[in-house]
């Protein structure tokens, strides 16, 4: 099956193409659009034709499967305020208790550049600085590379940043809160984007969750 093509428009006047290469291992690439590309609508997403043609029959209405979501500036709005993007197709949460105090638990979490030992497919962390609002820091997930910036950020009890990658956003909320015998961290994630949600549905973003909150309880632990 050959590449599919989309175009992705939003209110604030971004226009970009969204190519899927189908596989065992489907990539995404997003490139800048034509300014005198013709759209329906404040925003949306259009399938379009191959191969170099513009928009086909009809645009796609903005659903579940093709949601684009806020942009960056948005989200980072919610998650400053402990809210994920919860109209987002994709999405998890969790749960762990952790034999440790919160505090302990908070830096385990925000101390990004020893990810890697929390879990192995998290490698090249490089950060600007220690977390704070507004600060960014970038890391490879697999072979995916990821950039982050922080919005709240308040030791012992909340973290959230947002991630961008391969024209995907995430919105991460963590919270540790006392539990008896240690602490209760939580977490909730939002993943949205024309195409990339359906690649990776809640059950997968899930199953990246359990395994991160359970990194983070045995890094934390060993402290």
């Amino acid at each position: 099956m050959s590449a599919i093509r989309f175009l992705r428009w939003s209110a604030d006047g971004r226009r970009s193409v969204l190519t899927i290469e189908p596989g065992p291992a489907p990539r995404l690439t997003e490139t800048p659009a034509p300014d005198d590309a013709a759209v329906p609508g404040a925003a949306g997403i259009a399938l379009l034709d191959a191969p170099a043609g513009w928009l086909d029959s009809g645009a796609v209405p903005l659903g579940a499967l093709l949601y684009t979501g806020p942009g960056p500036d948005d989200l980072l709005a919610a998650v400053a305020e402990g809210r994920t993007d919860d109209l987002a197709p994709t999405r998890a949460a969790g749960e762990i208790h952790v034999d440790a105090a919160p505090e302990t638990v908070w830096s385990v979490l925000a101390d990004v550049e020893r990810w890697p030992q929390v879990r192995g497919d998290v490698g090249d962390v490089r950060a600007d600085g220690p977390a704070a609002p507004g600060a960014t820091f970038t890391w490879s997930a697999g072979p995916n590379r990821v950039t982050s910036t922080f919005g709240a950020v308040e030791p012992g009890r909340l973290l959230t940043y947002v991630s961008t990658s391969a024209g995907a956003h995430f919105t991460h909320v963590y919270r540790t809160e006392p539990a008896v015998g240690g602490t209760l961290l939580s977490c909730k994630e939002t993943l949205s984007g024309p195409v990339v949600a359906a690649l990776l549905p809640s059950a997968a973003l899930q199953a990246g969750v359990d395994s991160w909150l359970a990194g983070l309880k045995a890094a934390a632990e060993s402290r």
